[in-house]
């Protein structure tokens, strides 16, 4: 695209000439090329006209493109580098071409930042003196796709003053509407912005012109890695930018490792960045900061390309002085300075692995396919092509891809090496198709029956007098019975994910205060994917540091897993069809505090290293009386309809890192059925653990207590004492209504109950929190059948798909209810949904807006299999549908009119009566009007041309015409407040009417 602009000056035109007579090899040093260019700032004409003439000059590398304007309407250009150049790769088939990742550079965000703006012009013009004579240079735009954006807010440039290091008035850091750009994109902790109406608006309401520019440019192109360049310190930052407390604290991502290497890289290439002698520069270790740690910062355009595409972006702050005067080669320095690390971080963009997802059978792409790396919780997608970019370090992966309608495919210890500095490692794949026969024929109901029915039996096995039979056919894990502190956990934890990692996937759900991993060991046969239909569930050890036994149980239970797989039936069942996440310390901290002490009773591991107990610290749940007397249920403001992460990020909560990650976690993820592991007591509690408010009642029953009590019992009654008042409890059944015992606020079981499609109890498994080792074998022997039957509840209830009648695809967040209990459980993305009940009959209802409600009646569940159900849901009538209904009652006229013209006798005849009668009309009406007219001239004084009212889109281009006697008319007068709106600058709610019409 070429953008013609005339020249701004003969000196411009002359200086533009040097240039390029300079660029010759034969006549100077390309470098000094660059040199000279950089002498002085370029102003917006001045770059234009730059980089159309490069546009010119080098039209097999070159692409100038604007992505949108500013709010002063100057273009945000784009010059794109790439060898060769492809303006249009729709129809491209070569795979080469296809795979070549897509990098970018975005400078001048802030405006008075300037450096990074003269870097990007330098850079461009240095990439293509040295396109062909340079080897490095040539491989780099034969292998990688390079897009530049010299400045994101020219207007700020243009405000900005030149000398002056730091403005604190913010004159230029700003856009023309004093819009700090980044601050401007959405927060993963701040809901979307409300339109006037007060309804939420869109990703890209209320946002300004650039922002919602370099949004859509971002979301379209989907870069592999990229670059925002700032000013005002020295130093590579990287994600997150932000945290839920926003505070300056470490905010990690999931691909933090990765991250300081990219950050690192650019540090050390450049001449004094990781040595921190820049005044501004000297708190940084080795030149690198993690975004929050240094400073929080809320709707960032760093942390917004991580989370919304599948860009790396991290930023550089690359000098003291944010718009140092240009004199004595302040810009050649800089130059000198970043010219190789700007060179090695594009290098960066081969990282990791690419390649291509196909269908195995017609070979054709699947774009829109997550790749996911197993334990890190951060997929990317591919793109219409199927190609697809995975950045990582040197390492052995597994790594899956999905894809709606496909079995997923798992690639297993490939090894990266990154050994290739011009491509990434090649790694395809090629999908199976998956019909929704797979899930739904009657065979695959009656086979999944039949399996949820010997699960069952196992489970009542359990809980009956062959419970020691049953265990005793099963292996026991070899590790001896001792207390594992957090480097020893981490050790087992490693040692039998690479022994079963066919079957195992290790990941961690965030940090704790002191930066230990909170380390998740899923078991299934596919334990790197949900598979629809397959319910996942979880057990969470160890919230309180002191109580010990549920942690090292739960590191003996997935061992205990693991061996039998293969070995016993029940076991072979159970992980072939769940996905079971085993979370065996949520506070590290406290159990490390804990475990150095002598005497445990008193070491103070119960809460974390902030002195807070977890186990209060979730979001509390507010109940009020159910339509049933003896039911509380949540209030309405708290339900599991819309459980988002901002819902519970706000500073009112004071979340603990520990307890977010448990919340995003049990967000993230489809849990049907959970189990808490505590210690001190030994009985089982179910919610709710609060109350309503001034209530006397002893109990807090839930709109499931019923269901919460089967699930309640089945562990007790596994469990080789709990059930028999034989210990320090002195419990019914071993169970108890939570809030009959004591109640309390902020636990984590009511939250789980509440806020997600959850069914979680806490179970106490013994009266000592932190026995002496020697006694850990008989908790164990005590726990372990208990742990079996518990999840194995997971069999009960309901369970099903919800479509679209239509298209025949599920649908995610359909809400499942059962009339009379008032709890409901949401559908996850393949519209697959488990609702765990006790035995009886019920009506159930699916519904999700835009589509008819539908019910099914007289539903049987037993105590063996849950009884499989389908709902299909029919899209609620469309404008779309309307309007096809009405195009075909107009086609009906137009046929039955056709019809009648063909009748060429009867048609004349009806066609002269009718143009006889409009002629005699237009002659009566003629009459009337020369009357008229003489009866007017006579009354009124001749006044000449009478121009026509005003209207609303003349008032600008006549503004003089309305001018009577020195001040301005105001035409159309009568308007009402609503149409004055239409006045309202282009910020305004208005204004995205029209940008996204």
């Amino acid at each position: 695209m070429h953008i013609n602009t005339p020249s701004t000056s003969c000196l411009l035109f002359f200086s533009l000439s040097f240039i390029f007579c300079e660029r010759s090899p034969l006549q100077v040093e390309k470098d000094s090329a660059v040199d000279n260019l950089l002498k002085n700032y370029h102003h917006y004409d001045e770059l234009e006209q730059l980089l159309n003439t490069w546009t010119k000059q080098y039209p097999k590398l070159t692409q100038l493109f604007s992505v949108g304007k500013s709010t002063n309407n100057s273009e945000l250009f784009v010059m794109r580098l790439t060898s060769p150049m492809i303006p249009d790769n729709s129809d491209e088939h070569d795979e080469v071409q296809l795979l070549k990742p897509k990098f970018k550079w975005v400078a001048n965000m802030h405006g008075d930042e300037v450096i990074g703006r003269e870097l990007m012009i330098g850079l461009i013009y240095y990439l293509l003196l040295n396109s062909n004579s340079d080897s490095r240079v040539n491989r780099l735009l034969s292998t990688t796709d390079i897009y530049i954006m010299p400045s994101m807010n020219p207007d700020g440039f243009e405000l900005s003053t030149e000398g002056l290091c730091d403005d604190p008035s913010y004159i230029g850091r700003e856009n023309l509407l004093h819009v700090d750009l980044n601050r401007d994109f959405p927060s993963p902790y701040q809901t979307l912005k409300a339109m006037l109406n007060g309804t939420i608006g869109d990703l890209f309401y209320g946002r300004q012109r650039e922002t919602i520019a370099v949004m859509k440019w971002i979301l379209k192109e989907n870069f592999v890695l990229s670059a925002n360049l700032h000013g005002g310190s020295v130093v590579a930052s990287y994600p997150y930018d932000e945290s839920a407390s926003h505070q300056p604290k470490y905010s990690a991502s999931p691909d933090d490792a990765l991250f300081r290497f990219l950050a690192r890289t650019y540090a050390e290439k450049h001449t004094t960045m990781s040595k921190g002698v820049e005044s501004c520069a000297s708190e940084f270790y080795n030149g690198i900061t993690n975004g929050a740690q240094w400073y929080d910062v809320s709707g960032g355009m760093q942390d917004f390309n991580y989370l919304h595409s599948n860009t790396f972006e991290i930023t550089m702050e690359l000098s003291c002085c944010k718009y140092p005067l240009a004199k004595n080669g302040t810009l050649v320095k800089e130059w000198d300075k970043n010219r190789e690390a700007l060179l090695a971080y594009m290098e960066l963009s081969h990282l990791g692995v690419k390649g291509f997802i196909r269908d195995e059978l017609t070979r054709t792409a699947i774009s829109g396919a997550l790749i996911q790396i197993q334990g890190i919780l951060h997929p990317v997608r591919s793109v219409t092509s199927g190609a697809y970019w995975r950045l990582l370090l040197p390492g052995l992966y597994n790594i899956t891809a999905t894809a709606s309608g496909y079995v997923p495919q798992t690639k297993y210890n490939v090894n990266v090496t990154n050994a290739n500095l011009t491509s990434a490692l090649r790694l395809d794949f090629t999908l199976q198709p998956r019909t929704q026969d797979l899930f739904i024929t009657n065979e695959n109901v009656v086979e999944i029956n039949s399996i949820y029915d010997k699960l069952s039996n196992y489970a009542t096995q359990l809980r009956s007098g062959s419970r020691d039979a049953l265990l005793d056919t099963l292996i026991e894990p070899t590790n001896r019975f001792r207390y594992h502190d957090y480097d020893s956990l981490v050790a087992k934890l490693n040692e039998l994910h690479a022994k079963y990692q066919n079957i195992t996937s290790l990941y961690t759900i965030g940090e704790s205060v002191e930066k230990r991993n909170l380390w998740v060991m899923i078991i299934s046969d596919n334990p790197l994917v949900h598979e629809a239909g397959e319910p996942e569930v979880r057990y969470v050890g160890n919230i309180h540091g002191d109580e010990t036994v549920g942690r090292e149980c739960l590191i003996l239970f997935i061992e205990y897993l693991c061996v039998n797989y293969k070995k016993s039936d029940y076991i072979t069942k159970l992980i072939d069809n769940t996905r079971i996440h085993i979370l065996p310390s949520l506070n590290p901290d406290g159990f490390e505090r804990d475990y150095k002490q002598k005497e445990h009773e008193k070491g103070g591991g119960r809460p974390n290293a902030h002195d807070v107990d977890l186990n209060r610290n979730f979001p509390p749940v507010e109940l009020e009386q159910s339509s049933k007397s003896d039911i509380a249920k949540p209030k309405p403001q708290f339900n599991n309809a819309e459980n988002r992460l901002d819902k519970f990020a706000v500073s009112k909560y004071l979340l603990e890192p520990e307890v977010r990650a448990a919340i995003h976690w049990s967000l993230v993820y489809p849990f049907v059925l959970s189990g808490n592991l505590h210690g001190g007591a030994l009985v089982a509690n179910y919610p709710f653990d609060n109350r309503i408010i001034g209530s006397t009642k002893p109990e807090s029953r839930s709109p499931d207590d019923s269901t919460f009590i089967m699930l309640a019992k089945s562990y007790s009654q596994a469990h080789k004492q709990m059930s028999q008042d034989k210990s320090c409890s002195n419990f019914d059944d071993g169970i108890t209504n939570g809030a009959a015992w004591y109640p309390i606020e902020g636990g984590m079981q009511d939250w789980s109950y509440v806020f997600t499609s959850n069914m979680e109890i806490t179970l106490e498994l013994g009266c000592k929190k932190y026995p002496e080792e020697n006694q850990l074998q008989l908790y164990w022997n005590d726990n372990k059948g208990a742990l079996l039957s518990f999840i194995t509840q997971v069999v009960h209830g309901i369970r099903g798909f919800v479509y679209d009648i239509k298209t025949q695809t599920g649908i995610p967040g359909a809400s499942i209810s059962v009339h009379g209990i008032e709890h409901n459980v949401i559908t996850y993305q393949d519209g697959d949904f488990f609702r765990i009940l006790s035995y009886g009959i019920y009506d159930i209802t699916a519904e999700r807006v835009g589509y008819a409600p539908q019910t099914i009646r007289n539903v049987l569940v037993t105590n063996q299999s849950s009884t499989y159900i389908e709902f299909k849901l029919k899209p609620n009538e469309s404008s779309e549908e309307k309007n096809t209904e009405n195009l075909s009652k107009v086609e009906q006229i137009y046929n039955q009119s056709k019809d009648f013209i063909l009748n060429r006798t009867l048609f004349l005849i009806i066609a002269g009566i009718f143009a006889l009668v409009l002629a005699t009309l237009f002659g009566f009406i003629i009459l009337y009007l020369r009357c008229r007219s003489s009866s007017i001239l006579s009354s009124h004084s001749r006044v000449g041309f009478q121009r026509y009212n005003l209207i609303p889109q003349d008032e600008q281009s006549d503004l003089s015409s309305s001018q009577i006697n020195g001040s301005k008319s105001v035409p159309n007068s009568h308007a009402t407040q609503s149409d004055s709106e239409n006045d309202e600058p282009l910020y305004s709610s208005q204004s995205h009417k029209f940008l996204f019409a």
